[in-house]
């Protein structure tokens, strides 16, 4: 039997492989080069907003991690329950690359707390920063307002994030009840709050 000639071959296979690499990439995302972070199952380093000054590595699957603590050091827990509640990609810096922000939720155990903690990565799922603790934000609040999941996005070369603050009424048990957004500008070292 004939055999095609060869820049048949060629033609047909990067017809395939231009197949393939458009059924690879998920719809609606430009894809940036190289593999793709999947944020639910990755590591991150962190420190609880500030609870780890040192940081703890956690190495998430399906988006939940388990980390022991050093129980004979302070703050003296027996171990953080972490898990990622939102992400968001887009082009922070100009470069067209997707850029990530990974809401990571920390709960140090034995405790009833939660605390929030808001990384930007690159596509590499390199750390380029933290945006400010929520405490940052809280002004005379009784505490702190806390991320609302499903809430950040990268907007024109900023990071929004969608909040629920304290009003004088709120209480712990029942939760912060003002919406508040907040956006965030990098200037490639530190996080600038937009303000108008």
């Amino acid at each position: 039997m004939p055999q095609p000639a060869t820049g048949a071959r060629t033609s047909a296979g990067l017809v395939a492989c231009c197949v393939l690499a458009a059924c690879a990439s998920p719809a609606g995302t430009d894809a940036p080069s190289g593999a793709a972070v999947d944020w639910s199952s990755t590591t991150y380093t962190l420190t609880c907003d500030g609870i780890v000054p040192g940081g703890l590595r956690a190495t998430v699957v399906d988006g939940y991690a388990r980390v022991p603590a050093d129980e004979g050091r302070p703050p003296y827990y027996a171990h953080y329950d972490v898990r990622v509640a939102d992400t968001a990609t887009g082009d922070l810096d100009g470069d067209d690359e997707l850029d990530a922000v990974v809401l990571l939720e920390c709960s140090p155990q034995p405790s009833n707390g939660i605390v929030q903690e808001v990384q930007l990565l690159s596509p590499t799922g390199e750390l380029r920063g933290t945006l400010p603790s929520p405490r940052d934000l809280q002004g005379t609040a009784p505490l702190p307002p806390e991320y609302r999941p499903a809430g950040l996005s990268i907007r024109n070369g900023e990071i929004v994030a969608a909040m629920t603050a304290y009003g004088p009424d709120d209480v712990h048990a029942s939760g912060p009840s003002v919406p508040l957004t907040v956006r965030w500008r990098y200037d490639g070292r530190d996080f600038v709050r937009v303000t108008s």
